[in-house]
């Protein structure tokens, strides 16, 4: 496989294995202690907030702590996926045409 291919199918490969990472977290919501949602939801039933533990009311959304570095995840499993992909599409010893 040439170069050019090689590092075409690398990039793509990067971005669905990130952008997949990404839509898990987004879809198990690893940004929230207590959503935004979670908030609404609870007024919409006629009550302060979500209970967090017993006799502790939230009012307000609590992003989680590992929020910030959610992104640097999602790019690190895309360049691991790319740079696997890169590697597994080279050329070997064996393969090489006279």
């Amino acid at each position: 496989m040439n170069l050019g291919s090689r590092i075409i199918l690398a990039l793509v490969a990067g971005v669905v294995v990130g952008g997949g990472f990404m839509a898990w977290d987004r879809h198990r919501g690893a940004e929230w202690v207590v959503s935004p949602q979670q908030i609404a939801a609870a007024r919409a039933d006629g009550q302060a907030g979500v209970q967090s533990r017993p006799g502790t009311v939230t009012v307000l959304p609590i992003r989680s702590e590992t929020a910030d570095v959610l992104p640097f995840k999602w790019g690190l499993y895309g360049v691991g996926a790319a740079l696997m992909v890169f590697v597994a599409t080279r050329r070997r010893k064996g393969d090489r045409q006279a």
